[in-house]
């Protein structure tokens, strides 16, 4: 069970408009639950907003959610990146997301002037905010990786050459920087592949046998739209790589990973590249 937890699971993105869907999906569902079945004495609670009151929590839950997203993100990028990212701190995380959620339904109780704010009162609404969601929450995560790793767990072998190795040799690429200045040029066989991160790019290449990094200023949309070779494909947000250097793929719940010769950590494929992969490299 252990083990089990320490798996690899894909970390929410905020950049990514599932996390606003899942965030307002979550508010309606949590307002359509109070307003309809009145749970925990608000049955007998009378007042002529009391539907617009109870259907507040709901606007509550989205924003808990969509500061959770953001908050957490760039307070701890390294903790909630990716790479490090596991089903326990999936968990964990949802289970600290319902402690901000219950302390923020008592503020919002408090000035719609249905609860005092108090220590009692924020540990109330957190042990109801558990009864709720805490249960539901963690079978969603636990089917939601069997089912991940399901789909990407099917073998793949590495896709035939899209243009003959001599000619990669023979056909330069140059990748020139934002300012117009710096720029890089070099066979497309060198070329493994690039990362992006902030406004920098990092292309990664062979230069005598060895793997060299080369630091330019630049997006990584301004560097696809230079490499024009049909080996060269975006497969995540950061990442753009030569399809023909893939020398094995893997998969697991966060999605496929590419593994290049020399290159000792893998290129990640987001989930909205799959198919890409599944084209490419996928047996038949």
């Amino acid at each position: 069970m252990i083990s089990f937890l320490r798996q690899p699971y894909p970390a929410r993105d905020p950049r990514n408009s599932r996390a606003l869907l899942q965030a307002i999906l979550s508010g309606v569902l949590i307002a359509f639950i109070l307003v309809v079945f009145q749970p925990f004495g608000s049955y007998n609670w009378h007042h002529p907003y009391k539907t617009l009151i109870l259907a507040g929590y709901g606007l509550v839950a989205v924003v808990v959610s969509l500061l959770d997203f953001h908050l957490s993100r760039s307070i701890l990028k390294t903790f909630f990146a990716e790479r490090n990212w596991t089903v326990w701190k999936e968990i964990l995380r949802n289970m600290a997301g319902f402690v901000m959620a219950g302390f923020f339904c008592v503020v919002y109780g408090y000035f719609a002037g249905q609860m005092p704010f108090s220590l009692t009162q924020i540990m109330y609404m957190v042990v109801v905010c558990f009864m709720v969601g805490a249960f539901p929450a963690t079978i969603l995560i636990l089917l939601n990786y069997a089912y991940l790793s399901n789909k990407y767990s099917t073998p793949a072998t590495p896709a035939k050459q899209t243009i003959p190795v001599a000619t990669q040799e023979e056909t330069k690429v140059e990748l020139l920087a934002e300012n117009g200045k710096d720029k890089l040029i070099l066979p497309a066989n060198n070329l493994l592949y690039i990362a992006s991160s902030d406004n920098y790019c990092t292309v990664f290449h062979m230069e005598n046998g060895k793997l060299t990094k080369t630091l330019l200023r630049s997006s990584l949309s301004r560097m696809q739209d230079q490499l024009s070779l049909p080996m060269f494909a975006r497969c995540h947000r950061s990442f753009l790589v030569n399809l023909d250097k893939v020398s094995a793929v893997t998969g697991n719940a966060q999605g496929y990973k590419l593994y290049l010769d020399k290159v000792p950590e893998p290129v990640p494929v987001s989930r909205a590249y799959a198919p890409l992969v599944k084209e490419q490299f996928l047996a038949n």
